[in-house]
């Protein structure tokens, strides 16, 4: 039996947890087709309330006024809040202007949420030396323009012990308060893609995601120690953010029943990575990306092929999660290793989603509401709502279920979607 291991309780979810990227669009690279201008309203079901606009395409080709405009309206349209990525070779009036241009413009909101460059040390972490010196060249401009505003940096391609922790708390500290008394950053991102060319199933259902959570972790500790050195409490203490993340860097195919970003698969993975998320307080988790269709290796979005765009596993999983998972971390087991539960409880519902990823066995299960309950079933999931409840069923290889409970335990929704609805585009069964 897996045990609960998890030592966090009672962790509050963001608002802004559901996350992903604006990527792309016709104009943001050179003449490759991109769509979003009219995929909005599919963007706006999937319940996300996070867009980045973020990433290599947007580091070179920073959107003008006009665009960028429309990018932050399309966004808020939907009701997601953007966070936008500064250039890190921005001159710290640029950034001033750049800040000043969005956020003291008495006819818009301000934008409340920036970041600073994008993955500017991939493979050569002795490079953080000027990483500092781009962000104690920008941060604080960007804060004096608005000192409301919160700063994520520094979007590394993946979680350089090292130099993260240069950065939080080490030699070059940025963790405090700049010159003018304002908090230089407020919280760390970091991107993964934790597959390459070769890898197999195996590696999507456990390599990346222990990969991941252990890096969360690894990051978390450094925070909460830089938190105390300065002082930083309440809603000051710094955050973190996962701001890109796929099964791979370079997708395989475009097979449902495959391993690749595309795949059924891959909805899981990214279920899971929002699970991680949850449970370990993310700001927010945004994966890479809304719609990139042209080329195979880089085919990452979460919806498919123009001109019907059907939404992938990754969209209804991220919008099975979005819809109903809310308020806080509820510690949650299964007794197979192939089978991951995330949960979640509010005032008003308890939500439980179960991710069959084994690719061949159907398991009969017990949902158990308390953390002592026994089954004689095959899988037991149990989840510490602290009710003598057992809510009984099967789940089908290759599957996700998701049970929307009231506070006493009687379900209310139960979501069903597996490889076969993937295959036909179908959305998830709901009773």
């Amino acid at each position: 039996m897996v045990l609960f291991t998890s030592s966090v309780n009672a962790q509050q979810i963001s608002p802004w947890i559901f996350g992903q990227n604006h990527w792309m669009d016709s104009r943001d690279e050179g003449d490759r087709p991109g769509y979003l201008s009219i995929l909005w309203p599919k963007v706006g079901d999937s319940g996300i309330k996070m867009v980045r606009i973020g990433g290599n395409g947007y580091e070179h080709r920073f959107p003008d006024n006009n665009a960028l405009i429309a990018m932050i309206d399309s966004i808020r349209g939907i009701g997601a809040e953007p966070i936008l990525q500064v250039p890190r070779k921005y001159s710290a009036e640029e950034a001033a202007t750049l800040v000043n241009f969005l956020n003291n413009n008495p006819e818009r909101e301000p934008l409340q949420f920036w970041s600073i460059g994008n993955e500017p040390i991939c493979n050569n972490e002795g490079e953080i030396d000027k990483v500092y010196s781009y962000l104690i060249r920008i941060a604080p401009a960007m804060k004096a323009a608005d000192p409301t505003i919160k700063i994520f940096v520094f979007d590394a391609c993946t979680f350089y012990k090292e130099a993260y922790g240069v950065l939080c708390g080490g030699r070059l500290d940025i963790t405090g308060r700049d010159n003018n008394g304002n908090w230089l950053i407020d919280g760390f991102t970091f991107h993964n893609y934790p597959n390459g060319r070769v890898f197999d199933r195996d590696d999507v259902v456990f390599g990346g995601p222990f990969k991941i959570r252990s890096q969360v972790i690894q990051l978390k500790e450094m925070m909460e120690e830089a938190d105390r050195k300065h002082g930083r409490t309440g809603d000051a203490k710094l955050r973190w953010g996962l701001t890109e993340v796929n099964v791979t860097y370079v997708n395989p195919d475009r097979e449902i029943t495959g391993i690749g970003n595309a795949s059924f698969l891959g909805g899981q993975f990214i279920a899971e990575m929002y699970g991680i998320g949850i449970e370990y307080g993310a700001f927010t988790v945004d994966p890479w990306c809304l719609s990139e269709t042209d080329r195979v290796q880089t085919d990452f979005g979460f919806l498919g092929l123009p001109s019907e765009f059907y939404p992938r596993s990754s969209y209804y999983h991220t919008q099975m999660m979005a819809s109903h998972m809310k308020g806080s971390f509820l510690p949650s087991a299964s007794s197979n290793s192939y089978v991951r539960t995330i949960a979640t409880t509010d005032d008003g519902e308890i939500v439980v989603m179960i991710l069959n990823r084994d690719q061949t066995k159907d398991f009969k299960f017990d949902l158990i509401l308390n953390k002592d309950g026994i089954s004689p079933k095959p899988l037991i999931i149990r989840a510490d709502a602290g009710l003598d409840t057992v809510i009984s069923g099967v789940i089908p290889n290759q599957t996700t279920m998701m049970f929307v409970l009231s506070k006493t335990g009687e379900i209310l929704k139960q979501f069903t979607y597996g490889v076969t609805h993937n295959l036909k585009n179908l959305p998830p069964e709901v009773q």
